[in-house]
């Protein structure tokens, strides 16, 4: 029989659609006014930053592709094997306008530029320069808040500490100081023209609507309170960023206008004793910052997928668990010239392949 030989990722699409459906999507302007919606000149993202907390050792980018570094597929696992069982990935969305026309962002290799920009859009409904960005926006964003479960029990645990007239700091949290990933999280922002919006997920402890560090915290749902759908963070480890459709010109795809997406992004990943160690997680809140609805709408991960050998390879999903995998055609994963295959490899442990299963 053909080997599984292992689970890569599961992508979890909340927020307005997800991939087993076709939806339309609804711009978030409620006024009838119309606004312009133009391409801004950015630069394509360059961030790449690791998500690797668990057996998987991943690359995220910023531009809306992943687990590669532009070169190199970059999907370990086991982590520390020299084995990678993706070469690329990356967000593919389209739809159709109200006149019919074709509207798309997606990305493959970056053989003819990007299709995404860092960043967020502009997000007052009464201004003209709605669902718009700038450079120095684009630029400013163009990176990933890395962020831990264990950091924000800390904090929060520390901030508790504080108010508590019977805890001692000096005891209980000698030579502690805030960690940078929560005294930079972007969970609110409000631009000079006074637009303001909610970015990353964060728990407003003082209800002020604003991010506020020695009071907030980075949104994990510590107390197991909140709903499934919620706007939360996930995992142990968690990388948040966000990118949009209407930096530049759809450059990759050709598609002659941008949809004016913006894509609040989330990998993560959990450290167990089960299967869930060998898997990374994805979720995307995509909101509709143009002046029209984006009908019979379609949502995917697009992958490419070097399970070692890059021959004879398949990929397969779930949609009603939002889960993709990859495997191999046939019961042995050939090593090549270029690529290491998995069933010729010992493990670090001495340990045949974990993964293969008949």
């Amino acid at each position: 029989m053909r080997k599984l030989f292992i689970l890569v990722l599961v992508i979890s699409l909340f927020g307005i659609f997800d991939s087993s459906a076709k939806e339309n999507i609804t711009n978030s302007n409620s006024s009838t006014q119309h606004y312009r919606i133009l391409a801004q000149g950015c630069l394509p993202s360059s961030a790449q930053t690791e998500l690797n907390v668990n057996n998987v050792r991943t690359l995220i980018l910023g531009g809306g592709d992943m687990w590669w570094d532009l070169d190199n597929g970059v999907y370990e696992i086991p982590n520390e094997s020299g084995l990678h069982s993706m070469f690329a990935g990356s967000l593919w969305i389209g739809g159709l306008d109200d006149q019919g026309n074709l509207k798309v962002a997606a990305m493959t290799y970056r053989q003819d530029g990007s299709d995404y920009w860092p960043g967020p859009l502009n997000g007052d409904v009464s201004s003209s320069d709605y669902g718009t960005t700038t450079e120095d926006m684009c630029l400013s964003f163009d990176q990933h808040w890395v962020i831990s479960r264990n950091e924000v029990i800390q904090y929060r645990d520390y901030l508790e500490c504080l108010s508590d007239p019977n805890c001692d700091i000096s005891i209980n949290f000698p030579n502690y100081s805030i960690p940078v990933s929560i005294t930079t999280w972007p969970g609110s922002r409000i631009d000079v023209d006074g637009t303001y919006d909610y970015l990353a997920p964060f728990q407003d402890v003082n209800n002020d609507g604003e991010y506020t560090v020695g009071v907030d915290y980075p949104g994990y749902d510590l107390d197991q309170e909140l709903s499934c759908d919620a706007d939360k963070l996930y995992g142990d480890q968690t990388l948040w960023w966000v990118f949009n459709d209407n930096g530049n010109d759809h450059m990759e795809s050709g598609s002659e206008s941008a949809i004016g997406l913006e894509i609040q992004a989330q990998g993560f990943a959990w450290e167990t004793n089960n299967a869930i160690n060998d898997m990374t997680f994805y979720n995307y809140k995509i909101i509709n910052r143009s002046n029209s609805v984006l009908n019979e709408t379609y949502f995917g991960q697009w992958v490419d997928p070097d399970l070692g050998n890059y021959e004879d390879d398949y990929v397969g999903c779930d949609v009603n668990l939002g889960l993709g995998y990859c495997y191999n055609g046939d019961a042995d994963d050939q090593t090549t010239a270029t690529n290491a295959g998995y069933n010729d490899q010992d493990y670090p442990n001495g340990d045949t392949n974990p993964f293969a299963d008949d």
